[in-house]
């Protein structure tokens, strides 16, 4: 489904015009709160998912709990109705290039393999999209993207494992805007992996 929206955009021209349509001001965190809501909605989409947007992770696994990693709180959680499992944690972040914006995808990428494990790190899916203007390239993508194969230490020494493939699948993808910073759309969505 997710895949499939992000290439027909079917969702986005109906109920997020202002990304795909008529275009949005790059003000502050008004593209963030478009994206993030709008991954959101795809999942309100499918049958028996409830979707919630900026959801704090209560750590299930207290191997992973508050006092020994760091609270965090994916732009998008999307939970099975029938037994309320979390079935995919999802973040939309903006990326420029300079070293501020690469920490903070390091970061994104971080806080989904927290959220992954403070969840049971039993997650169907973990989704990663950044945002950026046409032709900002991060560099480094694929360093940041195998944190989610190999994990990252914490700052106090505490290494959190990356995803059981056997169980978990992750997506990642650019979404690129197009138009100025006063009226730009999104409608073109690269499955980076």
């Amino acid at each position: 489904m997710i895949i499939e929206e992000f290439k027909n955009g079917k969702i986005r021209d109906s109920l997020f015009p202002m990304l795909s349509v008529h275009g949005i001001r790059d003000y502050s965190e008004t593209v963030h709160s478009a994206g993030l809501n709008y991954i959101t909605e795809i999942g309100r989409h499918i049958q028996g998912v409830t979707a919630l947007s900026e959801c704090p992770v209560y750590p299930i696994n207290q191997q992973y709990g508050h006092s020994i990693t760091r609270e965090v709180r994916p732009d998008s959680v999307w939970y099975r109705q029938q037994d309320v499992k979390p079935i995919l944690v999802s973040e939309f972040e903006r990326f420029e290039n300079s070293k501020g914006k690469h920490d903070k995808l390091r970061e994104k990428i971080e806080n989904l393999l927290l959220a992954y494990h403070q969840l049971g790190s039993d997650l169907p899916l973990i989704l990663f999209v950044y945002w950026s203007y046409s032709g900002a390239i991060p560099k480094n993508i694929d360093k940041y993207i195998s944190i989610f194969d190999e994990g990252f230490t914490l700052p106090n020494g505490r290494f959190i494992p990356g995803i059981n493939s056997f169980v978990t699948d992750y997506l990642v993808f650019q979404a690129v805007a197009s138009g100025t910073k006063e009226n730009l759309t999104i409608n073109e969505w690269i499955q980076v992996r």
